[in-house]
């Protein structure tokens, strides 16, 4: 079972990477195996983890397709690419240069990865028994999230949490 947890804020987070290389990193299409019911185990992470946030007084947080989009192509680039860890090790891009690449301004990201567990119940569980991981979930800044679960590679199933503290968007 492996886990990661991490944190940053502001949009330029020390990612070394400029938009150009952004721009070709969200364009990159890569394919894996969605479980049957990803959707559905994606839907009970999220109820699970508004539990847990309603439960330390934490308002919920709500899904956003974008952050969703960036979870799932970030698992499916870990299946397929063989690696498990918050930054690429093909790009070196962590959540908040892949955040910026799909477009989602933010104040803060937070990311937790776990890979192994089979159901949705079993990832929340060892996030939770994680001083880094629970940290994340509880975190009172989130308002947003993405998850994703895709099955393959070396570990069978991979989860990504994207949280997000969205900058508000301009109109013009």
């Amino acid at each position: 079972m492996l886990m990661a947890a991490v944190l940053t804020t502001g949009c330029g987070l020390g990612d070394q990477s400029n938009k150009e290389d952004l721009e070709d990193y969200r364009e990159r299409d890569f394919f894996c195996i969605a479980p049957d019911e990803a959707e559905r185990m994606a839907d009970q992470v999220l109820q699970l983890v508004n539990l847990e946030r309603a439960a330390a007084g934490l308002a919920p947080v709500i899904a956003n397709p974008v952050l969703e989009r960036v979870a799932g192509e970030y698992a499916c680039r870990m299946v397929e690419l063989g690696f498990f860890g918050h930054e690429d090790v093909y790009t070196g891009y962590g959540p908040g240069a892949r955040a910026l690449a799909y477009k989602y301004p933010f104040y803060a990201i937070g990311e937790n990865l776990a890979a192994g567990q089979e159901t949705p119940a079993q990832a929340m569980r060892v996030w939770m028994a994680s001083e880094s991981h629970r940290a994340v979930i509880l975190d009172p800044k989130w308002k947003e999230v993405g998850i994703a679960v895709r099955s393959g590679g070396e570990y069978g199933a991979y989860w990504v949490q994207e949280f997000g503290a969205p900058m508000p968007r301009r109109t013009e």
